[in-house]
């Protein structure tokens, strides 16, 4: 039977196991950080406190011990921003909200535009070069900030950005546009650093969904408050523009890249993502658990790189007959829950072509 476990520990000091009563972590493809809400006893106040690091992990019997010696997989790193005392007529509780350690970047702004030639990773290691130190994944600790990895890490590397500069925005949305333009996502690890992904990872451990088998519920929902009639993208001296016709108002959007090196293709691809993206035709199932069975990942004999658990920006096979719908999918939100009797998953479905 999964379990799970959320520890936590002050700068310099030594993890400490939290008793739990509620727990929801969500990872997004729309936000870099992953986002924690945990309800915990009064009693353990002592034992967290503004700042702190909390982890939480997935314990299994048939989990392969990898980065640590217990037999569990991390699912989230993050750092506590408030904790509120909450009061009712049954209970005295306290709720801890957290964000990836990711926030100390995004957060913060950073001086000088980057004339010269670079490839999108280098740009972004440069930009955070202030809060981390050149060190692996697996050695984080809190005098070292997060980091940027591409992934997959034995990929082609990150397009060229001819010229990076910027003016009334911040860094960071300057850089999920750029990124934006070449197909890649930015998004947090479970260990608090970057992952700079390539859109639409196809997962090997046989991630699906079916209905009548392991969907618990469906929700699909058409939301068009975002779209536009038409989408315009401009920059170095060139031009892209496509219209979405299943949105009849007159809303232009325009998109100004300053890359001047950017490509025909580039502009394309991004007016295209933008339409596709603000569609918003995005369903929404309901799962039991976190991730795979343990009958599942106990037929594997080992689980050491393999993943366990849902995470976005896994392409994945989806068959809802109620739908019409047989397809791969996108995951582009996933959002645990768990309490002290149940353990359930929310995936948010997409078109790849939403993020491609």
């Amino acid at each position: 039977m999964y379990k799970v476990i959320v520890r936590a520990a002050a700068p310099g000091e030594e993890f400490r196991q939290l008793v739990w009563r509620k727990i929801k972590v969500r990872k997004s493809l729309d936000e870099i950080c992953h986002y924690m809400e945990l309800e915990i006893p009064a009693s353990e106040r002592n034992k967290i406190h503004k700042h702190d690091k909390v982890e939480v992990r997935l314990h299994s019997e048939y989990i392969t011990p990898d980065d640590n010696k217990d037999k569990t997989k991390r699912v989230t790193t993050v750092m506590v921003d408030a904790i509120t005392d909450v009061t009712d007529t049954a209970q005295k509780a306290l709720l801890v909200i957290g964000r990836s350690p990711a926030r100390d970047i995004i957060d913060s702004s950073w001086g000088d535009g980057r004339e010269r030639s670079q490839r999108l990773e280098q740009i972004t290691n440069d930009i955070v070069s202030p809060f981390f130190d050149s060190i692996g994944i697996e050695k984080f600790t809190f005098d070292r900030r997060p980091h940027v990895t591409r992934m997959p890490t034995n990929g082609p590397e990150t397009d060229m950005i001819f010229s990076f500069s910027w003016e009334n925005e911040s860094p960071w949305q300057k850089l999920i546009a750029a990124a934006d333009n070449k197909g890649y996502i930015f998004t947090s690890n479970e260990a608090g650093n970057l992952y700079l992904w390539r859109v639409a990872t196809k997962r090997e451990e046989g991630f699906s969904l079916t209905e009548g088998s392991n969907i618990r519920s469906i929700q699909a929902t058409e939301n068009g408050a975002e779209q536009f009639h038409e989408y315009v993208a401009k920059g170095a001296f060139k031009k892209a523009e496509i219209t979405d016709d299943t949105c009849k108002n007159k809303r232009i959007m325009t998109i100004n890249i300053t890359d001047f090196g950017v490509s025909e293709e580039d502009l394309r691809r991004r007016v295209l993502t933008e339409k596709n993206r603000r569609k918003e035709k995005r369903i929404t199932v309901t799962v039991s658990g976190w991730g795979l069975s343990e009958a599942h990942i106990k037929a594997w004999g080992s689980t050491f790189q393999k993943e366990i658990v849902w995470n976005p920006n896994f392409l994945i096979p989806v068959k809802i007959p109620s739908s019409g719908l047989d397809d791969n999918l996108l995951i582009s939100q996933v959002e645990y829950q768990a309490d002290e009797s149940s353990m359930t998953t929310a995936l948010t479905l997409v078109n790849p072509e939403a993020y491609a």
